[in-house]
């Protein structure tokens, strides 16, 4: 396993000279401990980073190691002329006796792109990075004094050179910074590796999105071992654990109230922008970032020594991580403290996995009988935090747009829970701990346009929402599972079943809408779609208060402020495309498919619900023999909030058979 140490250079005193000198001083001291590698991060113009040229420090670099490689992480291939890029950084490679590691990137701070003269140029930065890496590569592998052309879309080059040529031949290593689909495209088809970070997103979303990336790559044909993916994380070890949190504090609040405010945002996000939006919304409807909160969402590690070894022990397990990258100067944070950190994690860190041999995620090597029988099981750590603990992410369904989703793991039957319009998978809180504590293993998901997912998806029909958590199932591996949905989620949860077939085990409807919301002259159960376009009206005119109306109505009784606020939080998360969900319940009936199912089929409903009436659960048993009905004779939509132990006792009565 490689470890490196990595410089942004924030400096919120203006103090330049003294944050170069102790950055040089630091990364000499990291050579001598041990660690392999230092990378450098290009900004412009703000407080965030005061290296604007990377390859100018590379040289100073270069010039006080002897040893460690000399990565860039990033170079913004956006921000200048790609031929003065390629001579500059091949001067770097020359500098070094061939040590450079070359990060790219597209830049993503429009304070930045207008500091450089190309605030114009952002919407469009994708294309022009892609073409600038194919200059730069181009010039570095030609034969020196053959000379180059290009013609693209925004540069067009007719027989230039490149002096000098890099000594690392054809290329230095090239490493490409994102999470996007396009760019895991980019990275199979030209095999460039790939640079991770939990910066502005939660560990276990990171590792999500790593094993799906190194996933498709491995479908795509590339072998996931021979591409690096190194994580660039946020580390600060001390003594103890107390003494972390309190050296760290300061300097973390500074730099991510410095990041939230660099990032796009506000209603003239550029185009392919609009994920930083989202991530500071998510910020800001969280409270701001907290140091607990980073920590528990694994963003940042601040701590002690065992505590780190414990969790890498995880992720090289669940990710395959092979490749560390400590940024541990964040923020202008005390040279003496940096300093400290570096030893600590040299003496306890670096010799407890040197040696340790690359393996494969874990959720492929279960998955691919090819790959589980060529790389060994490497787990010496039987209770992996990753393994045994919650798991959160987002999984991409649609181009760049993603639902969040939670997983619980268990031993038991598996089983997925989908909450009604307008809520969250907190809708499942009091039921999710009993299904934990009876041994399932339990996913819940926030749908299309709700809580945590993105707020942007053009089609939010049942049918999306469905093929949405078949898509989880399988991204998953669950084995059978149990559907659980619950009002309009009951609909999602009987057209997933229809789909998902026999990999389904049962279906569960917890004042489900299914197999039809409206009545029609054979269906005389449930209002008119009238009803549901006067609900949407009124929402698109005062949709605080039409929450807070129906937020009422869902429990028989008032269940509390307390209750009513929760259910009304939850609906004030949804994005207003999710209306369309409501509108498309509407019309959908699902008594073919719900008549055709050849799993047990369980219907919990509260005699008193105001939205699905009680005689549609009475129904589907005419409809598919494998029905059956639960009466909660006291409740309302909500019989797992109103009548919690006798609902719990049902459904895991139902779970056990």
């Amino acid at each position: 396993m490689k470890f490196g140490i990595f410089y942004v250079l924030e400096c919120p005193d203006h103090d330049f000279a003294r944050a170069y000198r102790e950055m040089l001083d630091q990364i000499a001291y990291a050579e001598q401990l041990g660690f392999d590698e230092v990378w450098l991060a290009e900004h412009h113009g703000t407080d965030y980073g005061s290296m604007p040229s990377p390859q100018v420090a590379a040289a100073a670099i270069a010039a006080r190691t002897e040893r460690m490689r000399i990565g860039i992480a990033v170079s913004n291939l956006t921000f200048d002329w790609p031929v003065r890029i390629a001579e500059d950084y091949a001067m770097v490679d020359v500098l070094s006796g061939g040590r450079l590691d070359f990060g790219v990137g597209r830049g993503y701070q429009p304070q930045e792109f207008h500091n450089m003269g190309v605030g114009h140029l952002q919407s469009e930065s994708r294309e022009r990075f892609v073409e600038a890496l194919e200059i730069v590569r181009g010039l570095w592998s030609k034969p020196v004094g053959a000379p180059f052309s290009y013609h693209g879309k925004h540069f067009d080059l007719v027989d230039v050179d490149c002096r000098p040529a890099p000594v690392q031949q054809p290329t230095p290593p090239i490493y490409i910074a994102s999470i996007s689909p396009e760019t895991l495209d980019l990275a199979a088809d030209q095999g460039y590796n790939m640079l991770v970070t939990p910066t502005l997103m939660t560990m276990p979303e990171l590792n999500t999105f790593v094993v799906d990336a190194k996933r498709r790559l491995r479908d795509l044909g590339r072998d996931i071992l021979d591409l690096d993916f190194p994580m660039n994380w946020q580390i600060h070890l001390a003594d103890t654990e107390d003494a972390a949190v309190e050296n760290a504090r300061e300097a973390l609040t500074w730099y991510f109230d410095a990041a939230l405010t660099a990032v796009p945002q506000g209603p003239d996000v550029p185009a392919t922008y609009e994920r930083y939006a989202q991530l500071v919304t998510a910020a800001d409807e969280a409270g701001g970032m907290t140091v607990d909160g980073l920590r528990e969402g694994g963003v940042v590690y601040v701590g002690e020594p065992d505590g780190l070894i414990r969790q890498i022990e995880a992720l090289h397990d669940e990710t395959g991580l092979q490749h560390l990258i400590c940024w541990m100067r964040f923020g202008g944070l005390d040279h003496d403290k940096v300093m400290r950190s570096l030893e600590l994690f040299a003496e306890h860190v670096i010799p407890h996995f040197r040696e340790r041999e690359p393996v494969v995620p874990r959720a492929l090597r279960e998955t691919d009988p090819h790959t589980a029988t060529s790389v060994p099981e490497i787990h010496p750590y039987p209770t992996s935090p990753l393994a045994q603990e919650d798991t959160m992410g987002f999984l991409p369904v649609e181009n760049d747009r993603s639902i969040y989703f939670e997983h619980h793991r268990g031993d038991g039957r598996p089983v997925v829970l989908i909450h009604g319009w307008g809520a969250t998978t907190r809708a499942w809180d009091t039921t999710l701990p009993a299904l934990r504590a009876n041994g399932n293993e339990v996913v819940t998901v926030d749908l299309r346009c709700c809580g945590r997912s993105d707020k942007d998806f053009d089609d939010v029909s049942i049918e999306a929402l469905a093929s949405d958590i078949v898509r989880l199932v399988d991204h998953l591996g669950l084995d059978r599972p149990v559907i659980n949905g619950w009002s309009l989620g009951g609909a999602v949860a009987t057209a997933a079943v229809a789909q998902l077939g026999d990999r389904a085990s049962a279906l569960v409807l917890t004042g489900g809408a299914s197999p039809r919301y409206t009545a029609t002259d054979d269906w005389p159960h449930g209002g008119s779609v009238a009803d549901v376009e006067g609900v949407l009206a009124s929402a698109a005119a005062n949709r605080a208060e039409t929450f807070r109306g129906v937020a009422a109505a869902v429990c028989a009784e008032n269940p509390g402020e307390a209750v009513l606020d929760s259910i009304w939080d939850m609906f004030m998360a949804m994005g207003p495309r999710g209306d369309d969900s409501l509108r498309d319940l509407a019309t959908v009936d699902l008594r073919k498919e719900i008549a055709a199912l050849e799993v047990p089929i369980l219907l919990l409903h509260g005699r008193a619900d105001n939205f699905v009436p009680f005689s549609a659960a009475e129904a589907v048993p005419a409809l598919n023999p494998r029905a059956e009905v639960v009466e909660f004779p006291s409740s309302g939509h909500a019989p797992f909030l109103e009548e919690r132990d006798r609902y719990l006792a049902e459904l895991t009565g139902f779970l056990n058979r």
